[in-house]
């Protein structure tokens, strides 16, 4: 008798507790500002502070992160005025390369991400709209030009006068991914066994021609003075007759033979890596200056 008194009082209790976790969760949340009709909550901002904790290893405030995220929704939103977007896939195969780079799979990625509290989505979202306002950037301001007088003023600066740079010869391998296929992880798998067993250019070009679905380029020939310091520095350890880790990219998962390293008279790779410097922050010079000019225009209403 006294337990069928009770159950009433069990249900209510269970009922005061499943409002008490909605309330929860509607505080988590709560809309702080409005931009352009998009909301940015509570949660997004605490996202976005774990985020560059991990990523960027700094801590921000919660306006720094506010102000972050209110610039990331202008710029997709002015991108997406424009008939820019990327979608699903798109943004998937720019996390994957992500996930590649630092030497694991996508769905490592995302566990590890979990691990440290941080929703993969959030990760997708700033990499999706970094790269439509790095197309916008461009588009609006031009080619970036960096003056001869101001690399040589910055090498002199350094002390830097010696002009040698590396030649590599290459030979690009695509293990090609269809665009609706999505299966990188096993193409990544075959990338990386022809790379376990690659040790001459001769042997090793012949197996990959005889592989399904894969395309050998003909032999390129480039300047370390003409690329990315990290690319120079990951054909710099990779010995001659070896492949390059694999990377996944627009045509599928892509290796590089090296077969040739010879150093020539030329730019050095302390040159290009200052050219880089400037144009980076001519770059972003024209950036905040976009940004601002669209933030005066957008409509932001604080909660």
């Amino acid at each position: 008798m006294t337990a069928l008194l009770l159950r009433p009082f069990a249900a209510l209790a269970l009922t005061l507790l499943a409002l008490a976790a909605g309330a929860e969760s509607a505080s988590a949340q709560q809309i702080v500002v409005m931009v352009n009709g998009a909301p940015i909550t509570t949660y997004d901002v605490s996202q976005r502070q774990r985020l560059h904790q991990l990523i960027d290893r700094k801590s921000i405030s919660s306006k720094e992160a506010l102000d972050d995220l209110i610039d990331e929704n202008i710029k997709v939103q002015q991108a997406k005025r424009l008939g820019a977007a990327l979608d699903e896939d798109d943004t998937n195969r720019l996390y994957a390369s992500v996930a590649e780079r630092s030497g694991r799979t996508p769905q490592e990625l995302t566990a590890s991400l979990a691990q440290s509290g941080l929703d993969a989505r959030t990760f997708k979202n700033k990499l999706a709209a970094d790269y439509l306002w790095n197309q916008y950037v461009r588009a609006r301001a031009g080619t970036v030009n960096v003056r001869e007088a101001d690399v040589m003023a910055a090498l002199q600066k350094r002390g830097a006068t010696q002009m040698v740079a590396t030649e590599y010869t290459l030979r690009p391998i695509i293990f090609v991914v269809p665009r609706k296929a999505n299966n990188y992880g096993a193409r990544l798998q075959e990338a990386n066994a022809l790379r376990s067993r690659f040790t001459d250019c001769d042997s090793g070009i012949a197996t990959a021609m005889g592989m399904k679905e894969v395309v050998v380029r003909p032999p390129v020939l480039r300047m370390s003075s003409d690329m990315p310091d990290a690319l120079r520095k990951i054909l710099d350890k990779t010995e001659i007759g070896r492949l390059t880790q694999p990377e996944v990219t627009q045509s599928g998962v892509e290796t590089f033979a090296i077969c040739g390293k010879r150093e020539v008279r030329g730019d050095s790779a302390e040159k290009r890596e200052i050219k880089d410097e400037l144009s980076t922050a001519q770059f972003n010079k024209e950036s905040k200056k976009l940004i601002e000019e669209l933030r005066r225009g957008a409509l932001i209403q604080y909660r």
